[in-house]
């Protein structure tokens, strides 16, 4: 990988934001002792109010008392949407009062649409469209789901959600596991398989006192773990020891 020897070649340090970009890193040729890994890290959203959450809720058209399950992100066939329409399917037969959210647009929301229809899911699974209103959205929503199966490093939208105190239920795919540490502040399944993930949802709807402890365990690894304060500190401590090396070499000679 040509890209891959010349970030190997020019660069001091390279820094990965999860564990899977750094083995990305290292199969296009980047050597490991160059790499750091620095977690992607968030600002954090302000919690909502309780007439706050209700008009939010009915600005996305959620009736006042369903709970919410989210995906955010591209309607692309990598991001799994087949897999949680198909599980949000699943629940619904036997929960009440939930709503299924997909935030986003992309390539395949057609296709999607087409989908919940056939399954005659369209009160229940509502689509969107683009929206900037992303804080709005983590407020209302009770559970936040990544299904990805391609291209996934440190989901921003999980870290988003965890800041306000949601669990999540993923894939074990790219940086989801070094993000969702399971039991404690989500759940992760087996991607592609629509039935994992439906049960891990039911598991969080149906149990309370669980809900409960993995959304205090969400805002806690989140303050830990995935703050852009944090994020900012290690990456100003990388550079300063990339400039600290350098004056030695310099003064050294070499």
């Amino acid at each position: 990988n040509i890209n891959g020897a010349l970030n190997g070649y020019y660069a001091d340090r390279a820094i990965a934001v999860a564990e899977a970009a750094r083995q990305n890193l290292i199969d296009t040729g980047v050597s490991p002792d160059k790499i750091t890994v620095i977690l992607n890290g968030v600002d954090g959203y302000r919690k909502y109010g309780g007439d706050e959450k209700i008009s939010a809720k009915e600005e996305f058209g959620v009736p006042d008392n369903n709970r919410v399950v989210s995906i955010v992100g591209r309607i692309e066939e990598i991001k799994g949407h087949e897999y949680f329409i198909k599980a949000a399917d699943t629940v619904l037969r036997d929960t009440e009062n939930v709503t299924f959210l997909i935030v986003g647009t992309g390539s395949l929301e057609e296709k999607y649409k087409g989908l919940v229809r056939s399954l005659g899911r369209d009160g229940d699974i509502i689509f969107t469209g683009y929206t900037d209103k992303t804080e709005a959205i983590m407020n209302i929503t009770d559970i936040i789901v990544n299904a990805s199966f391609g291209t996934e490093a440190t989901s921003l939208s999980l870290l988003e959600a965890m800041s306000v105190g949601v669990p999540a239920v993923v894939s074990d795919f790219g940086g989801n596991t070094g993000v969702i540490d399971e039991g404690k502040n989500g759940f992760v399944v087996p991607q592609r398989d629509e039935a994992a993930l439906a049960l891990a949802l039911k598991r969080l709807l149906a149990d309370e006192e669980l809900y409960g402890q993995m959304s205090v365990g969400a805002l806690r690894i989140f303050g830990e773990k995935f703050t852009s304060i944090r994020m900012t500190a290690e990456t100003e401590a990388l550079y300063l020891d990339v400039i600290k090396e350098k004056r030695e070499r310099s003064k050294h000679g070499h």
